[in-house]
């Protein structure tokens, strides 16, 4: 075994975040509840009416240290800056050291980006709805 593969044996290990399931996917996945619990509490204060998991969490090939990539759309983002409203989701985020990277749209903003190629469409197309 090389150092590579030691290091990927030891600290940056796979770990599996779909061992507590609740909710399902299109694509027959589900999410980890420590992302439906974050989705839950920003629920209570946000109406939501999109949330998608994306990229590795989604995939199922994240590492230890991965974050949890989530697309967020509401109405009530609607005069609050781009950067402020993820800023205002890690309010609802528990589960340090883990890491949450909120992508939050307006529904007309969030019409617009799944439309064009970037990270939002590959989100809709790929993501685990929440």
């Amino acid at each position: 075994m090389n150092s590579w593969d030691a290091t990927m044996r030891g600290s940056r290990k796979r770990m599996s975040r779909t061992a507590n399931h609740s909710k399902g996917s299109r694509m027959g996945q589900r999410a980890d509840s420590r992302i439906e619990d974050f989705i839950d509490k920003v629920r209570q204060k946000y109406r939501i009416t999109e949330a998608i998991l994306f990229g590795s969490g989604a995939r199922g090939d994240y590492l230890a240290d991965s974050d949890y990539d989530v697309v967020l759309v509401s109405p009530d983002f609607h005069g609050i800056f781009f950067s402020q409203r993820s800023a205002l989701m890690h309010d609802f985020w528990t589960h340090w050291p883990l890491e949450i990277e909120p992508l939050c749209y307006t529904p007309e903003e969030f019409e617009r980006k799944k439309k064009q190629i970037g990270i939002v469409g590959e989100a809709v197309k790929e993501g685990i709805p929440l």
